[in-house]
Order: C-alpha cells, then structure tokens, then sequence
C-alpha cells in the first residue's frame, strides 16, 4: 500500500483526466490490498459542549493507536472492504483450462462515494456546467441535491429536481434524498403558507402577519412528505426524513405545542412512519454529532434515535454532517469512538455533507485531514457513505469546497481524495489459471472479468461483496484450429 503523503507531487493537468467510473477503464492499484479513501446548502452552529467522547469497551476502536493509526485502519479495511474471487475457466468440453489469462477490472465501489449538486449548475449549458457534469460522474457514485428536494424550492421548481435527478441516474449515481422536512425558514425550505400557519413573521419571503395554524401545518407536511417520497420511488436509495430536528424543531414543537421535547415529538416518529410505509430507507441527519466533538449534541441525537427505534421506526441510516472548522477536527481514535457510539443502533452510518472551513488552516492542512478522516471512516464497518457537500469552490455554500478551487485547480484534498478512492482502494489485477482457477482479493464493487487464451475470450460481470463470489467463464475453442 502507498504510504505517500496525498499532498505530494504534481497536480494532474487536464490532458491527464482518466475517467474512473462505470462504462470506462481505470487505472488501479491492488497492491493496497496487500498493505492493508439561490442558498447552497445548511451549515451548523458552534455547539462546544461537552467533554472527550466515552468509547464503548467493545468497539472497533479498540485497536487505535496514536500515530500507529494508518496500519490499524488499513488491516480494519481489508477485513471489512475486501473480499475473495475466484474464477474458473473452462474450454468447451468443461475441462480447466491452464494458463489462461485473466482480467479483473474494477467498475464501481460498494461503497458510497458522493458530492451535493446544485441542480442549476448541472443542467445549464455553460462552461462552468460542462465542467461540473464532466467531473461528476468520474469522481463520484452517488449524489445529493442540495436544495431541488427541500420543500419550498421542490414545489416551486420541481421540473429543475427532477431533470436533474434524472440526468444523475442516468450517469449511473446512486441518489439520496434531502430532505422531506426542514423547518428551516431563513434558508426557505418552508414554503410561505406554512411559514405562516408556524406564526413565524417572515419578511423576506412575504409573511408578514403571521397565523398559527398546527392542523394546516399537520396536514401539509404529511401531504408532502407522502407527494415527494412517492414521486421518485426506488430512485432514491434513502430519505433525510427530518433534517436537524435538533436545532430546528419548529415544525414539531407548531404540531405538539412549545413544550414537546422536540426528538421525541409524537408526530416526529409519525412522519418517520408515513415515510417508511412507502418501502423507502429513511434517515436522520444533523450536524455537530460528529465533529467537535459536540458530546451534548451527540446525546441529543442518540436520544432522537433511541425514541424513533421505541416508536417501531426502522431506522435505515444515521447521518452525520460533518462540516468542520480547524478547531473541531477529531483525531482517528476519536473518530471511530465517535463512530463506535451509533453502530451499535445496527443502522448504516453515514457522512453526508462533509467540508472544511476557516481560515485557521490552510489547503494542505485540509487535504491531510481529508486523507486521514476518509481512510478511518471506510475503514470503520458500520459505515457505507462519505458524501462532500460540494466539491468545487464555483459552487460550495461557503466557497471552500474540498477537491477544486473556483478555477477548477485540484486542491491536495483532491490528491488525497483521489489516491484513496482510486489507486489504494480500486482493484485491477491479471494473473494466469492455475489448473483453471485464478483467484485474488478485491474491494467490494462492481467488475468485469475476462478470461483469453489465444484467440478465445470471455467476459462476465461480477458483483464483490461479502462472503466473496466465483465466476465461471468458458473459453470456445477457434472454429479453425
């Protein structure tokens, strides 16, 4: 495994670009294998409470170590991200054929690897947008709209969502949905009649006497939830359900009154309900449950995820926003004792609108961060997702994204980014049969496997996952031999 500093060496020039994702050839390295990642989007407020975060006494963090952490986390990603595939060759009389050669070729990652997208910018035909379409779908495979799913911006301008949800899984994207509900009004994801029955005096978007009204709010947010999650079906691989109800209870506290603890307002586990009956994942999500580390707000959330698993909601993923600051980055240990404390809930852990910010520390600091951040959190088990809340400064909602500046120059989180998703963690090997059977060890994803001697060649597509697979390939014999 390369043990390079990801912020080393030159930046790839544009001639360079290598497509990496499905339908076109990447380069790999399965040598890591051996050795072992409008308003654009909510950000957090600085909730600095708490003391250092209690790892459990049976966790994956146990093997953590201070500057011995990149060893540890590598040996934890080859027993969690890799598994073995065998493939057997035959001729056509179904004897193994010796010495046949064999590709294994990567396609896809298991793994969530994801951006946020600005709807517009996606869509429009500009310079800026043939750039941002072309980097998309070669640096990512799954994706979030920013804002074309929130409430207000979805009922005012659906046909944008939906292009561009379209257009994202036509490139092959997994999607995620964000969100169904935010009570949010400042960064209008209310829509104004319902501002209005919240009693909430908003004179930017023209609510300006104010009615509270709880059974119209009731009532349109369950017609919305149940609109919205119905309209795309299985396009959406899961559902923010209610974003932050921890720092905006408002649309709760309207429905069960002032006094209703917000993560366990009735009607919040009744919108989970409502969500969850259409057969789709559903989430939670907030920020300051990572980062920091926040320990109050980290209670808060386990107390808002205990009470929906109570209420019988099935809990499909817990979201983790993760923007940070130079002040509220965690050190690897810290990271999977944080990651330890919601794993033992049994729903996937996700990072979904991961950042850097601030002026404390500079571009190489946050490329570091981001290499060892990404690495310890695909090496943690219960994780499946690491999503950037944009990754180019051109449209990032505090113009600091991780991976390009506004000019579309690679920043070093870029390298780092890339050198783990790409190089350490991409599997493309080749290798002979050995009495017909060529075996390896891949990351879990998506491969094509082509097995030639000669002139005769075949090829199938394979699906690594746990438990590993075994492909049978048979190679027909030249009709003119």
């Amino acid at each position: 495994m390369s043990e390079d500093d990801p912020g080393s060496g030159d930046r790839p020039e544009r001639s360079r670009r290598v497509r990496r994702r499905p339908l076109l050839y990447s380069i790999g390295a399965m040598g890591a294998v051996a050795g072992c990642a409008g308003l654009e989007g909510e950000g957090g407020e600085n909730d600095s409470s708490g003391d250092e975060t209690d790892a459990g006494d049976d966790d994956a963090s146990e093997s953590v170590d201070g500057a011995n952490w990149e060893p540890a986390a590598d040996e934890r990603i080859r027993d969690h991200r890799t598994a073995q595939l065998e493939v057997r060759v035959v001729d056509g009389d179904g004897d193994p054929v010796d010495g046949a050669e064999v590709a294994v070729e990567m396609r896809e990652h298991e793994f969530g690897f994801g951006t946020a997208v600005n709807a517009t910018t996606l869509l429009e035909e500009t310079e800026e947008g043939d750039e941002y379409r072309e980097y998309i779908p070669e640096l990512f495979n799954k994706a979030v709209l920013e804002n074309g799913h929130k409430w207000r911006f979805w009922e005012d301008e659906r046909e944008l969502a939906d292009g561009a949800t379209e257009w994202l899984l036509e490139q092959g994207l997994r999607m995620r949905g964000h969100a169904c509900l935010w009570a949010n009004v400042d960064g209008w994801a209310v829509p104004p009649d319902v501002v209005e029955a919240m009693g909430i005096e908003w004179e930017e978007g023209g609510v300006t006497d104010p009615d509270e009204d709880p059974e119209h709010v009731r009532e349109r947010t369950f017609d919305h939830l149940e609109t919205i999650v119905e309209h795309y079906g299985d396009e959406m691989a899961e559902w923010d359900v209610v974003n932050e109800a921890i720092h905006e209870p408002e649309l709760a506290t309207t429905i069960d009154g002032n006094d209703v603890d917000p993560v366990e307002a009735p009607v919040l586990a009744e919108w989970y309900h409502e969500a969850a009956d259409t057969g789709v994942g559903v989430d939670v999500n907030d920020y300051n449950v990572l980062a920091g580390p926040h320990n109050a707000t980290r209670s808060r959330y386990r107390d808002q995820i205990e009470f929906l698993l109570e209420e019988g909601v099935e809990i499909d993923g817990i979201g983790m926003q993760c923007h940070f600051s130079g002040g509220e980055t965690l050190e690897p240990d810290e990271i999977m004792a944080g990651l330890d404390s919601y794993a033992d809930y049994g729903a996937d852990l996700r990072i979904t609108e991961y950042d850097t910010d601030g002026a404390t520390w500079d571009d190489e600091e946050k490329g570091e961060y981001l290499y060892t951040f990404l690495k310890t959190v695909f090496s943690h088990p219960a994780t499946t997702d690491f999503l950037m809340w944009g990754f180019w400064d051109g449209r990032h909602w505090h113009d600091e994204a991780p991976l390009f500046d506004d000019d579309w120059e690679p920043k070093p989180a870029y390298d780092a980014y890339t050198e783990l998703v790409f190089e350490q963690w991409w599997t493309d090997e080749r290798g002979e049969t050995d009495d017909g059977v060529y075996e390896t060890r891949g990351f879990k994803g998506m491969y094509e496997i082509t097995a030639a001697l000669g002139e005769a060649t075949a090829t199938a597509d394979a699906t690594l996952s746990d438990g590993g697979d075994t492909v049978d390939l048979e190679l027909e014999a030249d009709e003119n031999e």
